[in-house]
Parts: structure tokens; C-alpha cells; sequence
């Protein structure tokens, strides 16, 4: 028998990776800026971005420091170009100021991307950072749930959400929780982590309840479709055990959740019966008519509330990330932002199954809620591609390293 004693051994996914006192720092301030996402907006209004900017001006010290970003892949390219796209369209928009505001956001988001791209780039990291998003999905939770015991209820619906974020919006955050929870559960060998993590899916599924959002039971959904993926090889009997607790788990959210919410969730098939969608589809026709005025370039950044008023229209935001893209920066715009989001698949698809099934599942939680929201500017979105980007190029390449192996 050969002897393998003086090969060298791969570090274990937990062992924490060597790291210079700036990049420790970077990555403790990328923590808490993570953990803040799902609810940081109700401790003040903008709490992750502005612990976003020590977090960036970090990063850019490392990369003089430490040597550059060595995973630029074809995402990082199309956001850029994206970026400088929204740039050219503040030359033709009718509304200045306001073009301006948006592409200040893309700057911002372009910086974070870069970031998210350069820290996170370990299984270690990946562990941690999909630990402090469902933690913070947790909070975000105990937060909904509070304030639906205290009456205080969101702008809309007498729905309940974080203050500072719309009801929405965070039922799609929730909901990236899910998955990111399933996956941690699959990578654990603690036991109580993977009860934490387990724990955590039902609870943040009834926090997206509380939201009272018809996407979001969507959404939701996909993740709970994943986890169930997850245990496709478990034994028969343990595959009841599950199917009891998911029946149990469902009684007891929709019994916990308040009425009004229970009934607009459920009112999704008559809401796509009565062709209304709370006014989105008059309101996407609308848009795609005044796309027409400049389908190629588009009316400009930021331009849609202002050529939508002659039309009695006061929206600045289409309710759809496609046909906002479409109206105000055209078919150029659309096909750039499609490609960016596109091109991340071509990662997924080259990753093992476990991988592929896990990011896909995040990929498609936005792209089906960007049917119903204008989130193609959030942080939090830009967040989720960037991971689905930085883990796919993991694994891709860990998947390939292993095949050659064999």
C-alpha cells in the first residue's frame, strides 16, 4: 500500500483562510453589512449601504495591497457595461436630476458587485455568508412578527414589513433566505447547525406570509421545491416524516399569519383571472406603448414617470424590471441587462447537480420576481447575482478539477 502521509493536505472547508489585517477587516465589515440586508433598513434608513461604503473602500486598499481581482468573469463585464449604458442614456433623459440619482445607484451596485466578487472566494466564506444572510433573514422575521402583534401594519394593504422597506420587496428577501438555509443545512455536519438552519425555513416562510405578498408565496415556494429536491434520496419512511412536518408546518403558518394576509396570497388565481394584477398590467401596457416612441435607445434613464404623465400614469417604476429596462434605455438597455443575468448560467450549468440545482433556484427566484417588481436596482438583488456568480465560478471549476481527476 502506498503511503500518502506527505502529500499535501486540502484545508477543511471551516479552517478560517489566512488574511492580512485589512482583508480581516474587510471581510468583518462585509459580514455585518450582509446580516443587515434583510433588515438593517429599520435600524436606519440605509444602515447596509453605509456600512457598504467602509466595506468597498477596504476592498479597493486590498486590491493595492494584496494584488487585483483575479475572478472577473463575464458578469462583472455586462454590469459594467450596463452601468456605462445608464451613463449614455443620461444624455437624452427628459428628467436630469433624477437620471442622475439612478445612475449614481448603478455606480454604487457596480462597486458592490466588484466587491462581493473579490471577498467571498472560499467555501469558507461561502458558509459564513450565507450563515449572516439567514440570520438576518431570521431578524428581519422577529422584526414582521413584532410589529404584526403591535398593529403596525406597512404603507399598503394593511400589510406588515421592516420599516424603510416596501412590503414587496421584502418578501423577495425572505425568500432568498430559504434556499441559502437549505443549502447550509446540506453542507453541515453539525448537528446544530443543521437544526438552526433547518429551524430557520419555516420560520422565514411565515415571515414572507406576514408580508401578505402574492410573489412571494411564489418565490417562497421555489425554495421549499429545492429543499425537497434535497431529500430525494432519503428513505421512504423518513420522506413521510417530512411530508408530516411540511403538511404540520403549513397549518401552522397560515393559522398564525393574520387573515388579511392569508386571503391576498391566496387571491393570486383570481388576481390573474380578473387580467388586473393591482393595475400592473395597465400599467406595463402603457410602458411598452411609450417604449415604442424610442424602441433602441429608449427614453432615457430614469425617464419612465416623466413620459408616463402625459398618459395619466404617476409611476416612476414599472412593477417589472424587463419593461422598465425596455422603456427607459430600450432594446440595447434590455438585451445587456438580459445577457449579465444570462451569463450566469453558464456557470450553473457547470457546476455538479447539488450546485446547479441550488443556484438555479436563486436565479430564479429574481427573474420571476422581476416580472411583478422593479428590483433591477436593489442591492439586495445585485447581492444574490453576484453569489450565484462568485459560487458558480467555485464550483464550476472545483467540479471540473474533479472530473480530471477521475
Amino acid at each position: 500500500m502506498i503511503s500518502n502521509s506527505n502529500a499535501p493536505q486540502q484545508p477543511s472547508v471551516m479552517t478560517k483562510p489566512k488574511m492580512s489585517f485589512v482583508h480581516r477587516l474587510a471581510w468583518y465589515c462585509l459580514l455585518l453589512m450582509v446580516f443587515l440586508i434583510p433588515w438593517g433598513e429599520g435600524l436606519y434608513d440605509g444602515a447596509a449601504k453605509v456600512m457598504a461604503m467602509p466595506t468597498i473602500a477596504l476592498s479597493l486598499v486590498m486590491v493595492v495591497l494584496e494584488g487585483t481581482h483575479r475572478r472577473f468573469f463575464a458578469f462583472n463585464f455586462f454590469a459594467l457595461l450596463l452601468g456605462v449604458w445608464y451613463l449614455v442614456g443620461v444624455w437624452w433623459a427628459p428628467d436630469l436630476e433624477w437620471a442622475k440619482e439612478i445612475v449614481k445607484t448603478y455606480v454604487m451596485l457596480i462597486l458592490m458587485s466588484f466587491m462581493f466578487t473579490y471577498l467571498i472566494n472560499s467555501e469558507y466564506k461561502f458558509r459564513w455568508i450565507y450563515q449572516a444572510y439567514v440570520l438576518g433573514a431570521l431578524a428581519a422575521t422577529g422584526i414582521i412578527f413584532n410589529n404584526y402583534l403591535n398593529g403596525i401594519t406597512g404603507p399598503y394593504y394593511n400589510r406588515y414589513t421592516v420599516e424603510n422597506i416596501e412590503t414587496d420587496n421584502m418578501a423577495i428577501l425572505l425568500s432568498f433566505g430559504i434556499p441559502l438555509a437549505v443549502w447550509l443545512y446540506t453542507q453541515y455536519q453539525q448537528w446544530w447547525l443543521k437544526l438552526l438552519n433547518v429551524m430557520a425555513i419555516p420560520i422565514i416562510f411565515y415571515g414572507i406570509f406576514l408580508t401578505g405578498t402574492r410573489t412571494g408565496l411564489v418565490t417562497g415556494m421555489l425554495g421549499m421545491m429545492y429543499l425537497a429536491f434535497t431529500q430525494r434520496k432519503a428513505s421512504f419512511n423518513l420522506k413521510m416524516i417530512y411530508v408530516g412536518g411540511a403538511i404540520g408546518a403549513a397549518i401552522a403558518v397560515i393559522s398564525l399569519a393574520p387573515p388579511e394576509s392569508v386571503e391576498r396570497i391566496f387571491s393570486i388565481g383570481k388576481a390573474l383571472q380578473s387580467g388586473d394584477l393591482n393595475h400592473r398590467e395597465v400599467l406595463w401596457a402603457k410602458s411598452l406603448s411609450v417604449w415604442l416612441d424610442n424602441p433602441i435607445l429608449g427614453n432615457g434613464t430614469g425617464s419612465l414617470g416623466y413620459v408616463l404623465n402625459p398618459l395619466h400614469e404617476d409611476f416612476k417604476w414599472a412593477h417589472n424590471a424587463y419593461v422598465q429596462i425596455l422603456a427607459e434605455n430600450g432594446l440595447i438597455g434590455l438585451l445587456i441587462y438580459l445577457a449579465m443575468i444570462g451569463s450566469l448560467l453558464y456557470y450553473i450549468t457547470k457546476c455538479g447537480i447539488e450546485n446547479q440545482i441550488f443556484l438555479f433556484t436563486l436565479w430564479v427566484t429574481i427573474a420571476i420576481s422581476q416580472m411583478t417588481l422593479h428590483s433591477q436596482n436593489l442591492k439586495e438583488v445585485w447581492f444574490i447575482w453576484s453569489l450565484i456568480g462568485i459560487h458558480g465560478y467555485h464550483y464550476s471549476h472545483k467540479f471540473a478539477k474533479a472530473r480530471r481527476g477521475h
